[in-house]
């Protein structure tokens, strides 16, 4: 009986789901409804007709009816309906459109119509706001090009680079001008010069998937890589495997493979593994993966199964709109587009998980890193990871470096060596502590350091020490007022690559045993030995 009584519960549910979706706009639609037909870069016309942006008070009828040549010399009396904003005198045309205003562009010449704009995305969100995070984001990114360099320009990042400016539209990349070209060649000659030095088998799952990816919104066929085929390659890897990460899948889907029942097994799998461990951006990416299975005709994919999971993944969200982190939030924006789940108002409030995401942004038109970056700027195209695939190409038919950029360090600093002085000399029993940041799956960097603490300490209060020290720089946010660290070295929690960070404690009489433990309430003992380790997670758990 009470099995019954929970099936129909949950039915009901997903029928009030799909007949909210039918009768409320998505995101997009909510955001766009006063300029569509048109772009969030155009002008609407009286007659409903688009331009760019830049004809509006040309000098030139751009609109057949001419409606782009009126309000060009009128001051703010005058300036009213669709028209409503006024530039100060001395503009080179005085009245805007609101959809003009914030986004990213200085259509007034003393750039008034881009003041405040973080205070009116406190108030209210709107296309424009959408747009200019957008066009900002696409700038600096475009700014990473090494122009002094004649090969390799985009860096280590060029995969992500590739993706990022494709699934927000950037014009330099969409355009008939050589970036889209230029990072084409870069990705070939990067993997090209992995394959010097190992066999396409020992190149990561990972690595292969996100090459898969660059390479299709880049318009180089990976089935047909210098006569191989990745597609093929990273294919076999999946059937062997009973546990498959959820971004490696994806690539799979979004360059036209078949998903098996057994794909979408492991996808359901791991969207329940991982909602076990409260990681929420490999909730995202399943349900991504899911939602590329779905598009594809007689799909193995059980739609109800997925609106259920997507009602999972809404409720980890937090009383301020956001999730973990800044990048899971993206994650689970991109996973609610790519399945039209952004419209239950009810149970998620996407208006203040956009909002949150804007204010993230920083002057320099990044959201604090590269990934970051990357994860949003689909978001503010209304775009996923799953929007990835081959169709604007006319030819397809369809060891890191961060790892160079740590040394073992000898010497402490003058800051370091004083904030132990006063740690050292507090009146009190002092306990020793090893606190170690292992990198890697075979710890290719490794750093150790002994610490002479007061007893008892805390290891919240251990980080925070930590951190004072600057040593480790950790990152950390609260999840049920307790730290969840997601971030040391500036290295994040990565869902794509499945590497994540861990808490260890080193057995003392085997120093080969290693328990994972959680840093929530741990107070540390005398002689201990912690470690944080970058690696894989372990999905068989």
């Amino acid at each position: 009986m009470s099995s019954r009584f929970n099936q129909l519960t949950l039915l009901c549910v997903l029928v009030i789901i799909f007949i909210s979706k039918t009768n409320t706009e998505t995101l997009q639609q909510r955001l766009l409804k006063d300029i569509q037909p048109c772009k969030a870069d155009q002008f609407r016309c009286s007659n409903f007709q688009c331009i760019d942006s830049h004809q509006l008070c040309d000098g030139s009828k751009n609109c057949r009816d001419g409606s782009d040549e009126e309000l060009c010399n009128d001051y703010s009396s005058k300036c009213r309906d669709s028209r409503s904003f006024s530039c100060q005198r001395g503009s080179y045309y005085k009245c805007l459109p609101s959809s003009f205003v914030c986004n990213g562009k200085n259509d007034c010449s003393d750039k008034s119509d881009e003041w405040n704009c973080r205070d009116k995305i406190k108030s209210y969100i709107s296309a424009s706001h959408v747009h200019r995070g957008k066009t900002l984001a696409q700038n600096w990114i475009s700014k990473l090009r090494r122009t002094g360099q004649p090969i390799r320009k985009w860096g280590a990042d060029v995969r992500r680079v590739a993706v990022a400016l494709h699934l927000s539209d950037d014009p330099t990349f969409n355009s008939a001008n050589t970036i889209r070209d230029e990072l084409g060649n870069e990705l070939s000659v990067n993997l090209l010069s992995r394959m010097v030095w190992k066999r396409i088998e020992d190149i990561s799952s990972t690595e292969l998937a996100s090459y898969i990816n660059a390479f299709l919104v880049t318009c180089i066929n990976p089935r047909n890589f210098f006569d191989l085929d990745l597609v093929k390659e990273l294919r076999r890897r999946v059937d062997l495997q009973n546990h498959t990460l959820p971004y490696v899948i994806l690539a799979l889907c979004n360059a036209g493979e078949r998903m098996s029942e057994r794909d979408v097994e492991k996808l359901t799998n791991f969207f329940w593994t991982a909602h076990r461990k409260f990681w929420t951006d490999m909730q995202a990416l399943s349900i991504l993966a899911l939602s590329c299975a779905a598009r594809q005709p007689d799909g193995n994919i059980d739609l109800a199964e997925l609106a259920e999971l997507t009602v999972k993944l809404k409720a980890s969200q937090y009383s301020n709109g956001t999730y973990e982190t800044l990048k899971t939030t993206a994650l689970v924006m991109q996973a609610l587009i790519a399945t039209k789940s952004d419209t239950d108002e009810g149970n998620f409030d996407v208006i203040q998980t956009l909002r949150q995401i804007l204010l993230a942004q920083r002057e320099d038109g990044s959201f604090g890193s590269v990934i970051d970056t990357y994860s949003i700027m689909p978001v503010l195209d209304y775009k996923s990871l799953a929007d990835i695939n081959s169709s604007h190409c006319s030819n397809i038919s369809i060891e890191d470096t961060w790892m160079t950029s740590y040394s073992h360090k000898t010497a402490f600093t003058q800051k370091e060596e004083e904030v132990i002085h006063d740690l050292e000399n507090q009146i009190g029993v002092k306990w020793s502590i090893q606190l170690s940041v292992w990198i890697g799956n075979n710890r290719t960097v490794e750093r150790t350091l002994t610490l002479r603490v007061p007893a008892n300490i805390s290891f919240e209060r251990l980080m925070e020490l930590e951190e004072k020290l600057g040593r480790f720089r950790f990152v950390f946010s609260m999840r049920d007022g307790k730290p969840y660290i997601y971030s040391i070295y500036g290295m994040q929690n990565d869902a794509e690559e499945g590497m994540y960070w861990f808490l260890f404690l080193r057995s003392k009489g085997n120093e080969e045993h290693l328990e994972q433990i959680s840093p929530a309430d741990l107070i540390p003992e005398n002689n201990q030995h912690l470690i944080f380790w970058y690696k894989c997670g372990s999905w068989n758990e």
